[in-house]
């Protein structure tokens, strides 16, 4: 990378690196020291602008995405404050998040449970829901890489952020040019194109790991999650016996029979974890 990424390095005048958050298939998160003393993320992506290869892709990709989400501004969004190309390298301030899905989820495994617990859990998908379908609905675009690392709390509430591989639709679908993670991708997406409920088929998926710390599909490589996302039938034993219908139909293989959006689907499960009804009194009271 043309920046030196250590701590107490300033790649931006007044921006100083602290600590290391993560590091992908696609670049490194930073936190860091922004002008004010205030805390942020900086993201630097893989790929020299500047340079016509292949190991550019990634950071050519990240940009024309980023171009496409600057403008959205939602509470469950998370924002993105400037971004620079120096030297080739682009370079991303972001909202400093407390943590991802996937670490919360993590404690609760550590504290003998399942997963995250499902009230608190229904609560991060509605939020995450109604991001996606702000961006469905209202901008033509799918995020592409719904995961539990792309899931950010922060005081409480999710924000959706990542916005990497996020493409515009055209009329009701996109074409796909590769990066998407196997695990969560939508069996469209391995056949080179985007429907507008890709991402609620990801949600689906993130919402059963998330809930029982299992997936329903296991392959062990990508040629195998392949096959199980185009042709298997999802494991979902590990749902609650109520959820499975829901959860099935968002992981339908044609999009059109996915639920309409991902608030409805989301909708679903609430109603799903509520007690029944009392049952309704029959007959006529009688006298004493």
């Amino acid at each position: 990378m043309p920046v030196r990424l250590v701590s107490h390095e300033e790649p931006l005048p007044g921006y100083r690196l602290i600590d290391r958050l993560g590091r992908g298939g696609f670049g490194e998160v930073w936190k860091v020291e922004a002008p004010g003393g205030l805390l942020k993320a900086m993201k630097f992506v893989f790929g020299d602008l500047d340079a016509a290869d292949e190991e550019s892709r990634p950071a050519e990709q990240e940009l024309k995405a980023l171009k496409r989400v600057q403008l959205i501004r939602h509470p469950y969004i998370l924002s993105i404050e400037r971004y620079d190309i120096i030297d080739g390298q682009l370079m991303i301030v972001m909202e400093l998040a407390d943590e991802n899905l996937w670490d919360r989820f993590r404690r609760y495994r550590g504290q003998g449970l399942p997963g995250i617990p499902r009230d608190e859990l229904l609560r991060y998908m509605e939020e995450t829901a109604e991001a996606l379908d702000l961006m469905n609905g209202h901008h033509g675009i799918q995020h592409l890489d719904i995961k539990p690392q792309n899931l950010f709390v922060v005081h409480q509430h999710v924000k959706v952020g990542d916005f990497g591989l996020a493409k515009l639709l055209e009329g009701v679908k996109a074409t796909v040019t590769g990066g998407v993670t196997p695990v969560y991708a939508a069996p469209e997406t391995f056949e080179g194109y985007v429907s507008r409920f890709s991402d609620q088929y990801s949600l689906g998926i993130v919402f059963q790991e998330l809930l029982t710390g299992t997936r329903p599909f296991t392959g062990a490589n990508t040629r195998q999650l392949l096959m199980q996302h185009l042709n298997g039938t999802p494991e979902m034993s590990a749902l609650p016996a109520a959820d499975r219908a829901i959860i099935g139909r968002s992981l339908a293989k044609k999009p059109d029979e996915r639920w309409p959006s991902c608030t409805e689907m989301v909708r679903a499960l609430k109603l799903s974890g509520l007690p029944a009804p009392p049952p309704t009194p029959t007959g006529r009271p009688t006298d004493d």
